[in-house]
């Protein structure tokens, strides 16, 4: 699962893969057996005869796992390729079609299709868009980014999109026509292409409301598709997806008054900004593919499947009827009667008050209310638990605990917590207020000691009364030895050195009072302490890139070249310099460096990145050296704008 406007690419996943391959130890201190990883096996291939089909008996393979057991580096040298085809050819007017191309880039290279060169009747909207990796001819991994778009025709008739460019790591590629044929309703054509099932909740949809949707897939009986979908995503200008998807599931569904059997996944997004936004769902999965130049022949690849594009009017929260304590919470909840440590304590000792809430809404993100500040209670901040959201979400009910101490022995029970949600069906705040729990407070052990006088029958009241009462002033006699001694008569306050002394307490508040107006200027200015922070660390990760050039250290050279570009483009975006990749670098290019060889060697470098990253060697690593005063060229007018 993954963000709005942010799509996970085939390497953070590997990545992540390779973590999960690491051998852990136990418990006891011993290690579990090394995994054996399988050996990298071609994709299966599977020939049409007239009156048979023969299928590779070894299946679908796992791209991932011939990733890691081949270690095969990555292939960005070779030219960018795209297939553009319409799924099915030949239709039904009124049938599914997608237009989909298909090039072997990475996705930040390709760039965004606002339009297409659609010919008249035929209208092309924008679907799903993914990157995989698949088998090239030059024996490396190659990127895969597949571009979908729905097909909607008036009429039937021919329709060709014609030739047109499309920019890839900065340069032209051309994408070759595609021919689509449309027949009059009813006619015996190929089935249209599979795709997703997407639908919204009924009722209204508020700002931070948590909303569970089904992915639906159906499952072809001719075998087309092998499995569940895989990598899911919810596509949208301003919502949050819930990293991990609910599971899937295989069952039979009822639809449009008929039935088939279907893949079900579900997920959970919450909008996040007010007003009407474009949803689209999409999934990949193993299907049979032509190949491309062997007529007759297909072959299990992975498919990019989406759904149709769904629009969602998001309305804000209500500002009438809101009641106190509330944090956020969107649902429908019941708060349990609380439970406490103990109720019996002395004045002063811990009390832990344990609160539980139960419904459904965004569980797993729910903040806890704060309490006020009270005259007889010491209050900390609630504590969370500290399980993932979507489990918290999955069971159905979530955890929190108060500190509380009280400080006195008049206090007879917890303070009542103010807290409330609002309920989407109902259009109303709920109160949810968790109630006070009696509790016995005792006096600290000094105030039980102390006894008021006379209390034991005379003597002991005396005495206390005696130890009390204070003593006479006497006068004290003289002194035995002399104190310290004056070396003149003549005042401190006359003598420069008072002066000096005084000037100090003066300089300290002069100094107090500039750092903390020099504090809210930052505060105020945060871009400052970016600035600083970007050109110190540009001129650091500089020195290492200069000093591996100088070693002729293609490795370290490459690193500190990416890491110099990061720090320089970081201020521009507010973000952390580890967190930009290639496409952001780019965006913060100067202008006449965006389509020049500025680009094209910031894209270099990042892909000699890549192959570092994955063990591979340093790509044009001479070459790359040898372009190390272009670098510091670009790099002095990117610091320049700092």
């Amino acid at each position: 699962m993954i963000p709005a406007g942010l799509r996970l690419s085939a390497v953070p996943q590997f990545a992540l893969l390779l973590l999960l391959l690491l051998p852990a130890h136990s418990a006891h201190g011993q290690s579990p057996p090394p995994t054996v990883l399988r050996p990298r096996q071609p994709l299966p291939t599977v020939r049409v005869n007239p009156g048979s089909l023969s299928i590779n008996p070894q299946g679908q393979i796992d791209q991932f796992d011939q990733m890691v057991g081949s270690s095969a580096s990555i292939d960005l040298d070779s030219p960018v390729t795209v297939r553009a085809e319409f799924e099915p050819a030949t239709a039904a007017l009124g049938q599914r079609i997608t237009y989909r191309l298909i090039l072997s880039a990475l996705d930040e290279s390709v760039e965004k299709l606002t339009t297409l060169p659609a010919p008249p009747g035929l209208k092309l909207s924008a679907g799903g868009r993914a990157q995989s990796y698949q088998p090239g001819p030059t024996g490396r991994l190659q990127p895969q980014t597949t571009l979908n778009f729905r097909a909607t025709v008036t009429a039937s008739g021919e329709f060709v999109v014609p030739a047109f460019t499309i920019k890839a790591y900065g340069k032209d590629v051309a994408v070759p026509a595609a021919r689509l044929t449309v027949t009059s309703p009813g006619a015996a054509v190929a089935a249209e292409a599979p795709h997703l099932l997407f639908e919204l909740p009924a009722g209204d949809i508020y700002v931070g409301q948590p909303l569970r949707v089904s992915l639906i897939l159906a499952d072809s009986a001719d075998g087309s598709l092998q499995g569940p979908p895989q990598q899911p995503a919810i596509v949208g200008e301003s919502i949050f997806v819930e990293p991990q998807a609910l599971g899937a599931r295989h069952e039979l569904i009822q639809r449009n008054g008929r039935s088939f059997p279907a893949y079900v996944m579900e997920m959970v997004f919450t909008p996040v900004r007010e007003g009407r936004q474009t949803l689209v769902a999409q999934a990949t999965s193993y299907g049979r593919r032509p190949v491309p130049g062997q007529p007759g022949a297909i072959q299990f690849a992975q498919i990019l499947l989406d759904s149709d594009p769904l629009e969602m009017t998001v309305l804000p929260l209500p500002k009438e009827g809101v009641l106190p304590g509330f944090t956020g919470a969107i649902g429908n909840y019941q708060v349990d009667a609380p439970v406490i440590s103990t109720n019996e304590v002395v004045a002063g000792e811990v009390i832990v008050l344990n609160m539980h809430v139960r419904g459904e809404g965004n569980l797993g993100r729910l903040t806890p209310p704060k309490l006020s500040p009270l005259r007889e209670w010491m209050t900390y901040p609630p504590i969370t638990e500290s399980a993932p959201p979507m489990m918290i979400q999955q069971r159905g009910y979530a955890n929190f605990s108060y500190t509380l101490i009280p400080l006195s022995d008049r206090v007879k029970a917890t303070p009542a917590i103010p807290f409330c949600c609002f309920d989407p069906k109902r259009k109303v705040y709920v109160d949810l207020t968790i109630p006070p729990v009696p509790i016995t407070v005792h006096p600290v052990a000094a105030g039980a000691a102390m006894r008021s006088p006379g209390a034991d029958g005379g003597t002991g009241g005396n005495a206390a009364e005696t130890a009390a009462r204070e003593h006479e002033p006497i006068l004290s006699g003289l002194v035995e030895h002399p104190g310290p001694g004056a070396g003149a008569l003549r005042p401190g306050q006359e003598s420069g050195w008072f002066w000096a002394a005084q000037s100090i307490p003066a300089a300290i508040l002069a100094g107090i009072t500039w750092r903390a107006r020099r504090r809210r200027y930052l505060a105020a200015h945060p871009a400052v302490l970016r600035q600083r922070r970007a050109r110190r660390g540009l001129r650091r990760q500089l020195q290492v890139a200069r000093r591996a050039a100088a070693a002729r250290d293609a490795r370290g050279y490459v690193t500190g070249a990416i890491s110099a570009l990061r720090e320089a483009c970081a201020p521009h975006g507010a973000a952390n310099p580890d967190s930009l990749v290639c496409a952001d670098i780019l965006r913060e290019l100067p202008a006449e460096d965006r389509q020049g060889p500025g680009a094209e060697m910031v894209r270099r470098f990042f892909a000699a990145a890549d192959s570092l990253r994955y063990g591979g060697p340093v790509n044009d690593g001479a070459e790359l050296l040898a372009r190390q005063p272009e670098l510091e060229q670009l790099l002095k007018r990117l610091g320049a704008r700092i």
